[in-house]
């Protein structure tokens, strides 16, 4: 049976972990527009080539699962990291003791990458051209245009993106318990195994998700709305 008496103990046991997986989620999402927007662009202005290869780069990422990728930089990552931080602290640092924070942050940084880059370049072409060459005829350098003209629109065009990543990458972080990081559904897991329990740590995990994100979305409509007036 279930005992929901549990519950208020076990919310509060996971809410511990409620701010270092928004953080894991910023970090993840923000590294991943700013990559992402570099791709977009040199896929945009770059060659036939230099557009095949990101093609390519975004087609594996956005095609493989994240807990297969995840993997991938689990087991091998920590073996290219290791001598590095060995040479940079003077003594030797094994494969095994590099953080578990360096696969969790290049895994979903380069999936956050990947689908930000096709957010960004489905922003870039939503803005119309002619306000960019009509900038430029008049005096603007093309960096100048671009940054002042076309990207601030395009930002706001992809702003429900980028909040529903953020969302998404907080729920995908539930994976990086199997690499030993703790998150909001690791949190749950240790519970269950401290007090023996099956279902109710579960639930808890489920009613904090919930929680979070409608608290998210409230505040991600309300900053898009003040975006919006602004423009």
């Amino acid at each position: 049976m279930i005992d929901f008496s549990i519950l208020p103990t076990a919310l509060l046991f996971i809410a511990k972990a409620i701010p270092n997986t928004l953080f894991m989620a910023f970090i993840c999402l923000f590294f991943g527009i700013v990559l992402g927007s570099v791709v977009a662009v040199l896929r945009e202005q770059g060659g036939r080539a230099v557009n095949g290869l990101f093609a390519i780069f975004v087609s594996f990422l956005r095609g493989v699962p994240a807990i297969v990728q995840l993997f991938i930089v689990y087991n091998s990552l920590p073996f290219l990291l290791a001598p590095v931080i060995s040479s940079v602290l003077g003594h030797p640092v094994k494969p095994f003791d590099v953080s578990p924070y360096w696969t969790v942050y290049t895994t979903f940084i380069l999936y956050n990458t990947a689908y930000q880059s096709e957010n960004v370049r489905g922003a870039l072409k939503a803005v119309d051209k002619g306000q960019y060459e009509a900038a430029v005829s008049m005096g603007m350098t093309p960096f100048a245009a671009f940054t002042r003209i076309v990207f601030p629109q395009a930002f706001i065009v992809a702003l429900p993106t980028f909040f529903t990543y953020y969302l998404k990458t907080i729920k995908l972080l539930a994976l990086v318990f199997t690499v030993k990081v703790v998150d909001m559904f690791a949190e749950a897991d240790i519970f269950s195994a401290l007090y023996n329990r099956r279902t109710e740590p579960y639930i808890a995990d489920a009613i904090a998700y919930w929680t979070v994100a409608i608290i998210l979305t409230f505040f991600f409509s309300w900053w898009e709305k003040k975006l919006r007036t602004k423009m």
